[in-house]
């Protein structure tokens, strides 16, 4: 099956956890924990059968951490939901694409070199 790739910036194979903290309408928020799948200088993609927890184009506070440091707290858009499947019928992904909305030139960094990292 063939997907098209919109993303501008290479994507990488990368486990990272990542934390989402989504406002709920009374004024709390929810925060949840994903691991990722991928990673690019553009966005991320986290893991999860449950795709009904975001809508495409909600915007979302995200903080990803890389050996228990964290590295990046920022506002990031709902740009993908996906469920893909091999060709038996199983399913291999599910979750949900995030682009960064507000990564600051150290952050870019960090992901530039774990990009050369597993490139």
């Amino acid at each position: 099956m063939k997907t098209d790739n919109k993303r501008r910036s290479e994507r990488v194979p990368a486990t990272i956890t990542s934390y989402v903290r989504k406002n709920l309408p009374d004024g709390g928020y929810a925060l949840m924990q994903f691991v990722s799948k991928d990673l690019s200088e553009g966005g991320i993609f986290i893991v999860t059968d449950d795709l009904s927890i975001f809508d495409l184009s909600e915007e979302i506070t995200l903080i990803v951490e890389r050996d228990k440091s964290r590295y990046f707290e920022g506002s990031a858009k709902v740009v993908r939901s996906a469920r893909v499947f091999d060709t038996e019928g199983g399913m291999t992904d599910s979750g949900f694409g995030l682009m960064f909305l507000d990564a600051d030139e150290q952050f870019r960094e960090m992901v530039a070199e774990q990009i050369k990292e597993h490139a």
